[in-house]
């Protein structure tokens, strides 16, 4: 938890806050730590909340968990048959594994993939 929090302050402020966005997307891709807070109440009565801060921020300021935007990045594997034996004298050969994949990407994520051939 601290090195995340360390990546996110930068000379004493809050990367999420400081750079005043108005937006989900905006907000999702400042950093993967940043979160949103899309509970309609939040900030009113003129208190200078941000809807974009660190999770457990919004949370300790009054932001309802189920309100909050926080996609996390993730893969799974859909189809993974192992490699054909170059022995083999089969009608399916398999060049590439795995062979189907389901990524999930937060926004601005870039994603460095690897297959085996």
């Amino acid at each position: 938890m601290y090195r995340n929090l360390t990546m996110v302050l930068f000379l004493g402020s809050n990367i999420c806050t400081s750079r005043g966005v108005s937006t989900c997307e905006e907000c999702l891709s400042i950093h993967p730590t940043c979160a949103w807070c899309s509970q309609e109440i939040f900030g009113k009565g003129g208190s200078s909340l941000s809807r974009c801060d660190l999770r457990d921020s919004l949370i300790q300021s009054g932001c309802g968990v189920k309100f909050i935007e926080f996609p996390v990045s993730s893969m799974r594997i859909l189809k993974d048959i192992p490699l054909s034996d170059k022995a083999g004298v089969s009608e399916d050969i398999t060049q590439i594994q795995p062979q189907k994949i389901r990524l999930t990407l937060r926004p601005e994520i870039h994603c460095h993939c690897e297959a085996s051939s």
